[in-house]
């Protein structure tokens, strides 16, 4: 009870209010009941005609009840609380107008040397059309790039040499990467017709 008394009590004090509770014993008395007053000792809450007649539950809630009271009062003064605007929708892409483009339409002519037209360049990495007709490396010359190199034969034909490989043919559909920094010949292209490579430069 001593534990009980000292919340209640401590209650009070943070509210300004002071904790008041019987002792009498006489019979029929208010013996361990408890009362409210303000600091100078007015009665607020559990006082009777006989004495004291609030239980500690009824303290309790009271001073609850004060609080809740206070705090209504304290946030009428305060700016509402406006509800978070809803984030807006991030706006659609606008669809350009779509460009169809073919590899084989419009060959360039690549008899006296090989066509290289770039296709896209994005994000590091480069696409382009190759264009050969009889062409192939010369030994002396061989092709080496820092970045690695994916390669496919989409028409013709062609015959490819890595450092330290043996020559390689190529028909269309065969693909192949090329690490970057290793030396490569081209030996030989189609000599009856345009040979077009479709080549992807990874970074």
């Amino acid at each position: 009870m001593a534990a009980q008394d000292d919340e209640l009590r401590e209650s009070a004090r943070n509210r300004g209010l002071k904790l008041v509770k019987s002792r009498r014993r006489k019979k029929g008395g208010d013996f361990g009941k408890y009362g409210l007053t303000d600091a100078n000792g007015k009665e607020l809450f559990g006082f009777g005609k006989t004495g004291l007649t609030a239980r500690a539950t009824e303290i309790e809630d009271y001073l609850r009840g004060a609080m809740r009271s206070d705090w209504k009062e304290a946030a009428k003064g305060l700016p509402k609380r406006r509800p978070a605007p809803k984030p807006k929708p991030a706006p659609k892409p606008k669809l350009k107008r779509l460009k169809i483009a073919n590899l084989f339409a419009k060959l360039p002519a690549a008899k006296r040397k090989e066509v290289f037209t770039e296709l896209i360049a994005q994000g590091g990495m480069r696409i382009e059309r190759i264009v050969s007709d009889g062409q192939a490396t010369p030994e002396d010359k061989p092709f080496v790039q820092e970045a690695d190199e994916w390669v496919v034969v989409l028409q013709g034909s062609a015959a490819i040499r890595l450092e330290g490989h043996e020559e390689t043919a190529l028909k269309p559909g065969d693909h192949l990467l090329i690490p970057g920094g290793v030396k490569h010949w081209v030996t030989r292209t189609d000599p009856d017709g345009p040979t077009v490579w479709l080549a992807v430069h990874l970074g």
